[in-house]
């Protein structure tokens, strides 16, 4: 967390976030109190908007409704370029907040959104906003889900969604300050920040890495490592169970077999493809034997580097299934210009009637007359 903090000042600086004219300063000029903590240490604590939840009494301070504002989440759409992908947002991926905002009555920290105005306001949907989220999806998410369940706060109005408008970002300053808020966020994917600092590598700090991990105060190295990500070829992603189950370290294992123009490594790096789009078929026919997580995707596609061609014939792993009481690889199916082949290692721990019926489904989902 105190990593986060520096981070978030460091960040601070370059945006260049206002501070509340009307605070107080020290003898050497810095600010006290809230502003001292900078906008992202903003929450409800003092907040006056006369619409916040509970509070329609209170009086109004001009200074607090500029900075904070209690919205309908109808009213505010993603900015292009955050780095969570929506879409697989999900109740049990929100299940913190969830919890938060129903024991709170009300959202807690604010989400950063910028104005917008004109023809942006029309979205690809072809529906109004008022707001674009600059950080903040997983609150908007849950803001939403709630008040589409009608669930309401302990006052019985329907839940709202708390922002900080900021029109000072420009789109630098946005990519930055989105960035600091979620690098310590563990349910961001290392793919899904690999695409946004691919994005802004190019649009925003003209292709030199060297001058974007400065920007945003990272390694160089892991930066490079993150980069090297979008580099992994569709069929490899389409094979994992879902881009949130992608890590460094499986394109890592898996990239030399593509960056070398050796024939013994270009033949594996074919393999790959051939076991990657065989994963993806199967689950595209809702297949029960297909690595279930990210890391038995990356083990599945390893096993086909050792795959080698005998005497003509090409062999592909197909999938691999484990036993249920150990864990332990029970089977292993494999198809090569002849047809299918059976692995079976003596040592998995499984029952025959596992592998009987594992072969089974094999033969029915992957054997062609």
């Amino acid at each position: 967390m105190a990593n986060n903090r520096s981070l978030l000042s460091g960040i601070a600086d370059r945006v260049k976030r206002g501070q509340d004219p009307g605070a107080a300063a020290t003898p050497s000029g810095e600010p006290t109190g809230e502003a001292a903590a900078g906008h992202f240490a903003a929450n409800l604590d003092g907040v006056t908007n006369p619409r916040a939840p509970g509070q329609r009494q209170a009086k109004i301070q001009r200074t607090d409704i500029q900075r904070l504002l209690w919205v309908d989440p109808k009213v505010c759409r993603l900015w292009a370029h955050h780095n969570r992908e929506y879409s697989l947002l999900s109740e049990d991926r929100c299940d913190d907040l969830i919890a938060g905002f129903r024991a709170q009555g009300r959202q807690q920290r604010a989400a950063i959104v910028r104005s917008l105005s004109g023809d942006d306001r029309v979205g690809s949907d072809g529906i109004q906003y008022d707001f674009e989220i600059i950080s903040g999806a997983r609150r908007h998410w849950t803001v939403s889900w709630l008040r589409s369940r009608d669930e309401t706060n302990k006052e019985g109005d329907p839940f709202l969604f708390l922002v900080q408008v900021r029109d000072d970002l420009n789109v630098t300053g946005a990519f930055e300050l989105s960035d600091a808020e979620n690098r310590g966020q563990k349910d961001i994917s290392d793919f899904e920040r690999a695409k946004e600092y691919r994005w802004a590598l190019t649009a925003l700090y003209e292709d030199n890495v060297s001058r974007m991990a400065e920007s945003i105060e990272m390694d160089r190295s892991q930066l490079m490592r993150l980069l090297a990500l979008t580099e992994m070829p569709d069929a490899i992603v389409q094979a994992y169970p879902s881009i949130l189950d992608i890590r460094v370290h499986h394109w890592r294992e898996l990239s030399p077999y593509f960056s070398s123009n050796d024939r013994q490594k270009k033949e594996a790096s074919e393999r790959i493809l051939a076991c990657a789009r065989s994963i993806a078929q199967a689950r595209e026919t809702n297949s029960r034997n297909v690595p279930q997580d990210g890391a038995e995707t990356a083990r599945l596609l390893m096993t086909a580097v050792k795959e080698r061609s005998r005497g003509g014939d090409r062999t592909q792993t197909l999938q691999t299934i484990s036993a249920k009481a150990t864990g332990k690889v029970m089977l292993k199916i494999k198809r090569t210009t002849r047809g299918m082949t059976f692995e079976i290692p003596r040592t998995s721990g499984a029952t025959k009637e596992e592998i009987v019926e594992a072969v089974s489904r094999a033969v029915e989902e992957f054997f062609e007359a």
